[in-house]
């Protein structure tokens, strides 16, 4: 049976989406396994811990892998092409298909967007229907990218061929982004007889977006007194006022020929090298075409007919609906993980898990040894995994350790598992922190990928966390002392009991994570014990020591099991509040003052425990140590204020 693999940086964009379901939508009836694989871009991480996704490109490479479908697009945005090309020949001599990019293999396709044509028709349609003659362009340039290039030059060539004039200093740059576009307009002009030009064709709908609100804001009409016209007809382009004239890329065939392709090459089929995929122009309320009294869904095309515009993305009832079943799916799920702590445990509801996340089969496997990976170092594939648990409802098989060994070098399915059973699968690294575990597949059901890509999040965290437990019990050990083994070493702070620096940044991020991907609120809290010096000084180190472990419990006793507590350094915490809602920050400050004052009078300790704490939301950023930083400097106007009472 043919195995493709898919590379992709990730699941959360719409782009993705379309590319995803035209591949999927493809191989639907095939014997075929389709293995997408979410990699990140190399270099570019959001997250603490996001290059543990670059491990996916090892897998890539396995020898039971028979072709490779890049989309290209979306690593190029962020990547040198050279670097991208570099990357492509360590994948030969597989055929590779790449979207966007050419990957110049001796093996290598490419299906690539003729933007040229497309915005040539949109720069005719300004010029003939509605008598444009100064037309700006918001590029992307700065970012350097095949695409945006692409489209600046394809402007450039449209308003020569339309015998329009050029003007170099209606050029701007929105590097893709709305708010950047935004910022760009609101910088350059105060009203509307500041605007110099009559029509702005923009690279992207995101800078489109972007230009529509800043002219909003200096009372600048559109479409009447400027047209706007953006590109990738997002699902920003139709829910928008007025809904935005673009360019529709119809990135869904391009995954699904890119699939074509792929399936008729290892037919042994001779295939174009090149294949230039049509874009479709959208002519909507912003440009003029549609009337602002018009809420149907409807465009005209560049024949001037009108066409209907509906599809499911931009159905609001079934956004809503999609989104109200996500959300109960997430909570059945992070419910369903709250049930289990060791991997038998986890086994016994991996068929209810599959069943929750619109899975058929999930296969669980690990390595020999525990990876801690680098994120200077390249990644090296073990050479034996084990396969742990797997489940498949296809032929109702539940296994717990069968004693199945494999080289993911040679194969990333192993015997009697999914290896005769062809679909779309899903293969994700297990990991948390520094620590790298192994990997598992799932055979997905629906195309709602980014949907998955919370539900494999969630359930690699609780892989990895049932991992460390169960490992320590197998060890014999008691769950609070520290292991020996390297991947589990150093987490517990062993005066306190709670995790040290170390277990705190990496389960406070990979709980983090876990809030701003189902966007959950959460707090961080940055705490300082007030005083310990004085204590240490005046009754002893041993004292303080006692100050410490008991300031220790009543953070414990004040915040939730499910919390994340730590101590960073001699009289520093950190905590990450899960569920919490700023607001409450005060109240929660108070209750901590109660209980150290209680403490402190059942201990008859000669002074009064107090602590400062600073908290941050996750609104500033995704990264736990920014976070923590930011929750600092709330921390140190706290301090000032005590003083200040003094």
């Amino acid at each position: 049976m043919k195995v493709i693999a898919v590379l992709i940086p990730t699941f959360n964009i719409e782009y993705s989406l379309d590319v995803l379901s035209g591949i999927s939508d493809y191989f639907h009836d095939k014997e075929a396994k389709v293995v997408i694989i979410q990699t990140r871009i190399p270099g570019i991480n959001t997250g603490a811990f996001d290059y543990q996704y670059c491990t996916g490109f090892e897998y890539a490479k396995s020898k039971e892998v028979d072709a490779i479908i890049c989309v290209s697009g979306l690593y190029a945005s962020q990547m040198k092409e050279d670097r991208l090309r570099e990357m492509f020949k360590e994948f030969e001599p597989k055929p590779i298909i790449s979207i966007a990019l050419d990957p110049l293999t001796k093996n290598g396709y490419v299906i690539q967007a003729d933007c040229r044509k497309s915005i040539k028709d949109i720069v005719n349609h300004l010029k003939r229907e509605h008598d444009c003659k100064k037309i700006a362009f918001f590029s992307a340039n700065e970012t350097k990218s095949k695409e945006a290039l692409e489209r600046y030059d394809a402007f450039t060539a449209a308003l020569d061929a339309c015998k329009l004039t050029f003007y170099p200093d209606m050029v701007y740059d929105g590097n893709f982004t709305d708010f950047k576009a935004h910022d760009e307009i609101i910088a350059r002009f105060k009203s509307k007889n500041d605007i110099p030009f009559d029509a702005v064709v923009c690279a992207n709908d995101m800078m489109a977006s972007g230009c529509i609100r800043a002219f909003e804001e200096i009372g600048v009409r559109v479409p009447q007194d400027v047209k706007v016209i953006g590109f990738d007809d997002a699902i920003v382009a139709s829910m928008m006022t007025p809904k935005l004239s673009t360019i529709n890329q119809d990135i869904y065939s391009q995954g699904y020929e890119a699939a074509e392709i792929a399936d008729r090459v290892l037919n042994g089929e001779k295939m174009k090298k090149i294949l230039l995929n049509p874009l479709v122009p959208k002519f909507r309320q912003s440009c003029g075409c549609i009337g602002m009294d018009r809420s149907m869904p409807i465009y005209k095309n560049v024949d001037g007919e009108i066409c209907s515009d509906l599809n499911e993305k931009n159905d609001g009832v079934m956004q809503f609906v999609n989104a109200l079943n996500e959300k109960n799916t997430i909570v059945t799920l992070m419910d369903t993980i709250r049930g289990f702590n060791t991997l038998k445990q986890m086994f016994f509801s991996l068929k209810y898990i599959t069943s929750e996340c619109a899975m058929s089969g999930l296969a669980i496997h690990f390595f020999k040894e525990v990876q801690l990976i680098d994120s200077e170092k390249e990644f090296v594939l073990p050479d034996k995994a084990e396969l742990h648990m797997f489940y498949t409802e296809l032929n109702k098989t539940e296994v717990f350790r069968p004693g199945l060994t494999s080289d993911p070098h040679e194969k990333i399915f192993p015997a009697r598992t999914m290896e005769d059973i062809s679909g779309v699968f899903l293969l994700n690294p297990i990991f948390l922190g520094e620590a790298n575990y192994g990997y598992m597949i799932c055979r997905i059901k629906e195309k709602k990928f980014a949907d998955y890509n919370v539900y494999l999040k969630i359930i690699m965290n609780a892989v990895a966390q049932a991992y460390e437990y169960t490992s320590k019990i197998q060890e014999g050990r008691n769950l609070e002392r520290e292991n020996s083994d390297l991947a589990l070493q150093s987490r517990m702070d062993e005066l306190t009991g709670i995790l040290n620096r170390r277990g705190f940044i990496e389960q406070g991020q990979a709980a983090l994570d876990l809030l701003q991907e189902t966007d959950t609120s959460g707090v961080i809290f940055f705490a300082d014990m007030d005083g310990l010096k004085k204590i240490n000084d005046t009754y002893g180190h041993e004292m303080g020591d006692k100050a410490i472990m008991l300031q220790a419990r009543v953070l414990k006793d004040i915040f939730r099991s499910s919390d994340v507590i730590g101590r960073l350094s001699g009289d520093e915490f950190g905590i990450v509040a899960l569920g919490m809602k700023i607001g409450y920050v005060e109240h929660t400050k108070l209750k901590i003052d109660m209980l150290c004052k209680k403490v402190s009078i059942e201990n008859q300790l000669p002074f009064t425990l107090s602590i400062s704490l600073g908290a941050v939301d996750l609104q500033k950023s995704s990264v736990l140590k920014q976070l923590l930083s930011e929750a600092d400097k709330d921390l140190y106007k706290e301090k000032k204020k005590k003083h200040a009472r003094q």
